[in-house]
């Protein structure tokens, strides 16, 4: 049905109100300023008018709201709490409720009615208050609930492709260990819980997240295999009701499996067989799960604990001040360095696309760099 509509003067001034239908069916009249006084205007807000109702037809909006973009965003929360990852609802969940959903509600500007340039302004003003790459995120959980809004029919188009964010000047540039420097860690971290974890992060690149997620069924050790298929991620008790959970692996090429160097699985049957002394010693008091990096009693280590113990052993040392995912860096760069290629480093890393490895390691890139040296060379 065609958009219609008519005049009306308010204080002396001509609006036109738009006859607009909600889901369903009531009619919601939009008034909308024409900027035109009464007298002698009326044939500029006629044409204006028209031209208004040929705009609403030409978008492909199925009915018309009111709702507000703050309101609309907390409504989104709601909608996909069950659709998402505990993790990632967790990370929507803080950027909306401490970023987003605040300045929205101060600038109480109608979803149908929201332009690219107010998004652009916003993230101008969260320039120098957060680093870039958090505004980054900012703008893609806005784009993620205004593209769902476009799948409603709420809204024609998402405003978000047309926005525009800051340039990051942050060139990634991660600390990492050698591999003498690897040995001192691992040696430091004997004994303790997080040895385990650590020492595996330390070959194979392992996310935090990987590495705490591996269960024995997934360790072959006839025939010398790790497959990286699980995660263990942490969230708050009020999404998932409880504080771990496992899931799938981030992406389909990090579900990879990794041959088991003989150090590694003379390390692991040891682990193993310690954890069965460990089971038999105290009985109904040991928690029984299949995961491999374990606390004493067999409770699985949790993510926010193996950072934060990491991160205190490493204060004790004179290591450089590495994060627990700097040793997936590390790895990364010690291949790199030993002339494996970029391609070959992202497969051992579980990465999508080399260009990912590329993206955070161009710098160290010695292998194609030492090919360019050689072609220039003179014979």
């Amino acid at each position: 049905m065609p958009t219609t509509g008519f005049l009306a003067v308010k204080n002396g001034k001509y609006y036109a109100v738009l006859n607009l239908y909600d889901c369903s069916g009531k009619r919601k009249p939009k008034w909308i300023s024409t900027g035109y006084s009464e007298k002698n205007n009326k044939r500029k807000a006629e044409k204006l008018l028209r031209d208004l109702c040929v705009e609403r037809d030409n978008k492909n909006v199925k009915y018309y709201t009111n709702i507000k973009v703050h309101e609309y965003f907390t409504k989104w929360l709601d909608e996909i709490k069950t659709q998402v990852r505990p993790n990632t609802f967790r990370g929507y969940k803080g950027n909306m409720e401490n970023h987003i959903i605040p300045y929205f509600r101060a600038l109480n500007v109608e979803l149908q009615e929201l332009k690219p340039f107010e998004l652009s302004t916003y993230y101008r003003l969260k320039v120098g208050t957060i680093s870039v790459t958090t505004i980054k995120h900012l703008h893609q959980n806005i784009s993620k609930a205004l593209s769902d809004a476009v799948e409603k029919g709420l809204i024609s188009t998402n405003p978000a492709t047309a926005a525009k964010t800051p340039k990051s000047t942050e060139n990634f540039q991660s600390e990492f260990l050698n591999r003498s420097e690897i040995k001192q860690l691992i040696e430091t971290v004997k004994g303790s819980p997080i040895y385990i974890p650590t020492f595996l992060a330390s070959v194979y690149g392992l996310r935090r997240s990987e590495v705490l997620g591996l269960k024995w069924h997934n360790i072959d050790f006839e025939n010398e295999t790790i497959w990286i298929r699980e995660t263990l991620q942490q969230c708050t008790k009020d999404i998932t009701g409880e504080s771990n959970y496992t899931s799938e692996t981030k992406t389909e090429s990090s579900n990879r499996t990794l041959p088991m160097t003989p150090q590694v699985k003379e390390v692991l049957l040891k682990h193993r067989n310690l954890q069965k002394e460990r089971r038999v010693l105290l009985g109904s008091a040991y928690h029984i799960n299949d995961y491999v990096c374990t606390f004493d009693n067999g409770k699985e280590i949790s993510p926010n604990y193996l950072s934060r113990t990491f991160h205190k052993t490493i204060e004790k040392t004179d290591l450089p001040m590495i994060r627990f995912h700097d040793l997936r860096h590390s790895v990364a760069s010690n291949l790199l360095n030993d002339g494996f290629t970029v391609v070959q480093v992202a497969q051992w890393l579980g990465h999508s696309s080399s260009s990912t490895t590329l993206k955070f390691y161009a710098h160290i890139d010695k292998t194609s760099k030492m090919a360019i040296a050689n072609s220039l060379a003179p014979i």
